[in-house]
């Protein structure tokens, strides 16, 4: 009787794992998000169609949008019987306004090949042109700014407007532009800095209101709404930095229009920077 009824259950197994009616038909893909680009992600899943509903993974599917679409963060797959599969999808939060300013590399073209006749015009040229010829480096030394939002992992997001009422970051010093859903800044360091702002807004009665992020420097400079800048080095924890500036700030009655920025990343020291001294420069 019991090898009977497991047979049963094996040809029972067989045909549903074969049936094309548990085959996977329609992926739909749910938003919260207008900005949301589900077309894109559909096409990314469609690979999936025709496949057995009932043995088929859903981790299968959550990967293959994590390793597609890294902006989410929350994935929810849903199998719907017969042969519908729904993905429910939320965005990292957007936590500020970023602002990356890069400089294209000079591409260097190979000398042409002249006879001695141009080479002499050249030549005799090169001290006349020689202003115009800075002039116009100084042009293409310009940086070239950039605007879009960045999410809570770091990722650049360029499909949504400037949002005034999130803080700012900015980012010079860039050999290339960024591109949309770009990583620019690494999760760690973006928890410091989100995490660095929370601590420093509870101690003081100043808000941070921007910051400039120094990836090759190791750094991270506050502004606050009174226009004190305070500079953090990721190198040493938070904490510890802005503990020092609590301790003293009241004590030393600072006054920030005389103050070009304080520098908390010393080990035990408090440097400050006067507008009219060398050091802002």
């Amino acid at each position: 009787m019991f090898v009977i009824a497991g047979i049963v259950c094996v040809i029972l197994v067989i045909l549903l794992f074969f049936s094309s009616y548990f085959s996977i038909l329609n992926v739909e893909v749910l938003r919260q998000d207008f900005n949301i680009d589900t077309a894109a992600i559909s096409n990314e899943l469609n690979i999936y169609i025709g496949r057995n509903i009932l043995f088929f993974p859903r981790s299968r599917i959550v990967n293959t949008i994590k390793d597609k679409f890294p902006e989410f963060s929350s994935i929810d797959v849903k199998k719907v019987l017969p042969n519908t599969v729904k993905v429910e999808l939320e965005h990292h939060e957007i936590v500020a306004n970023l602002r990356a300013y890069y400089i294209l590399p000079k591409v260097e073209t190979p000398p042409k090949e002249e006879d001695e006749r141009l080479a002499d015009i050249a030549e005799a040229l090169d001290m006349a042109l020689s202003l115009e010829e800075e002039t116009t480096e100084k042009e293409e030394l310009t940086p070239i700014e950039q605007k879009c939002l960045l999410n809570r992992i770091g990722q650049a997001i360029f499909d949504q407007e400037e949002n005034l009422e999130l803080m700012t970051i900015t980012i010079d010093g860039l050999s290339q532009p960024i591109e949309d859903r770009e990583s620019v800044v690494v999760q760690d360091r973006m928890d410091y800095m989100l995490d660095a702002i929370r601590y420093f807004n509870n101690l003081f009665e100043m808000q941070v209101e921007s910051i400039r992020y120094l990836p090759i420097a190791r750094e991270v400079h506050l502004k606050t709404d009174t226009g004190l800048i305070v500079w953090l080095t990721f190198e040493k924890d938070y904490k510890e930095q802005i503990d020092k500036l609590n301790i003293i700030y009241e004590a030393a009655e600072f006054d920030e229009d005389d103050i070009a920025y304080i520098d908390l990343r010393v080990r035990e020291k408090v440097i400050y920077c006067p507008t009219a001294s060398q050091c802002n420069r």
